[in-house]
């Protein structure tokens, strides 16, 4: 017990940077925001290389979300989770299929990497990707232009999400990812919870505006401490933070998030510290790969997605003075290991040596290169993510982390 409280203590020494966060502003949670700084100036600046993403940015709000109908987890709800209330969140685990040789299929059985259609029977996850995707838009429209149009119909989102007493989501997501006929408590459906992060991720971005009263934060933040709670203390959560996968990443992020969002930025600093670090020298093999998602259908996807994870903790550390990215665990484990293991492959996925089933898209690796090159001071990262080059789809709605358009507004200088 002593040798590991020594250990942690050094950890934080040598990952502190600055213990100054009261005196940091803070305008997002899921953003680099000296990258938000940066864009806004470019813009104010009428900058040639932004012009085009903050263009196409400012169109597809102002004709997609500004005229958008509220979403929420009602919305067109076509099945009731077993709690029987429609403000209960409920989806279908996305690779699990009835079993053909059991009469009524049930229980389904597992067929990693290919998607059953009838999760769109489910509504709640490709609503709450829309939502998540169109109140950051907003909430980022909001920041660069300063008009309050945008910030406006973003907490008519948010209330109508979170607030409203008829539509407002219950804060857990104990149905999440639901296997027909299984009577196991699952933990990995809190993976869809990232897009919640999103949603509280643009709710910290209006905060100056006067459409989002005092009233609306105050009563954002009881909802985001009662998410903490079953996040902390309910049979799925608890076993979520077990998960020795990309899953256990994910829910670290989704964690960090509603912590930042409540302002508990000690205990935020305790998580990234004694939690999400530790994952990285558990998981982590000798050469940076990463085992559990290599047996996957989907080894580079999943792989990826892990390293976007710590990313996503890396931005959220890296406002309260923490540097994951120079992070090295006295095993050699670091994220640096785990995007070397990955480069050569994100320059050219037709050589990647594990199952791959589906197309894998590059630009993904050109922002995790430009990410660690920034925070590292490596211009051979930036350099090759500048090579791969950063071209979002704007159709793109199953996104990862953070949305197409605003990464084109963050990253313009990726091309």
């Amino acid at each position: 017990m002593k040798q590991n409280k020594i250990f942690w203590a050094f950890l934080f020494s040598a990952l502190l940077l600055s213990s100054c966060t009261k005196n940091k502003e803070i305008i997002s949670i899921l953003y680099d925001d000296e990258l938000l700084k940066s864009a806004k100036q470019a813009i104010e600046a009428k900058d040639s290389s932004i012009m085009p993403a903050y263009a196409q940015l400012k169109n597809y709000t102002d004709s997609v979300c500004i005229n958008m109908e509220p979403l929420s987890v009602v919305t067109d709800k076509k099945r009731l989770a077993p709690s029987k209330d429609p403000r209960d969140y409920i989806t279908l685990s996305p690779y699990w299929w009835p079993d053909t040789l059991v009469e009524g299929g049930v229980p389904y059985i597992r067929r990693d990497g290919e998607r059953n259609p009838e999760v769109y029977e489910y509504p709640e996850r490709a609503n709450s990707t829309i939502f998540a995707e169109a109140v950051q838009s907003l909430a980022v429209m909001y920041y660069l232009s300063n008009d309050e149009k945008y910030a406006k119909k973003a907490a008519e989102m948010l209330r109508v999400w979170f607030l409203d007493p008829i539509t407002g989501m219950n804060p857990n997501m104990t149905y999440s990812q639901t296997v027909p006929g299984m009577i196991e408590i699952r933990g990995t459906g809190i993976i869809d919870a990232r897009r919640i992060a999103g949603a509280l991720n643009a709710a910290k971005i209006i905060e100056g505006s006067d459409s989002w009263t005092d009233e609306n934060k105050a009563e954002l933040k009881d909802w985001a401490n009662s998410f903490r709670y079953w996040l902390e203390h309910s049979v799925n959560g608890l076993k979520e933070a077990e998960a020795q996968n990309n899953h256990g990443m994910w829910y670290e992020v989704t964690h960090e998030a509603v912590v930042m969002y409540g302002g508990d930025y000690e205990y935020l600093r305790k998580i990234i510290l004694e939690k999400q670090l530790p994952r990285i020298d558990l998981q982590m093999q000798p050469d940076g790969s990463l085992p559990r998602e290599l047996e996957r259908t989907l080894g580079l996807h999943y792989s990826t997605f892990a390293l976007e994870a710590l990313n996503l903790s890396d931005i959220m550390a890296g406002k309260i003075g923490l540097n994951l990215w120079e992070y090295k665990a006295k095993n050699g484990r670091s994220m640096l290991l785990g995007l070397e293991y990955l480069k050569p492959f994100w320059m050219s996925s037709d050589k990647w040596p594990h199952m791959q089933i589906n197309p894998f898209n590059k630009e993904r690796g050109a922002l995790l290169l430009y990410c660690a090159g920034k925070r590292t001071n490596n211009k051979e990262y930036i350099e090759l993510s500048n090579s791969i080059g950063y071209y979002p789809d704007i159709n793109e709605k199953e996104n990862t982390n953070s949305i197409p358009r605003v990464n084109s507004i963050l990253y313009y200088k990726i091309n």
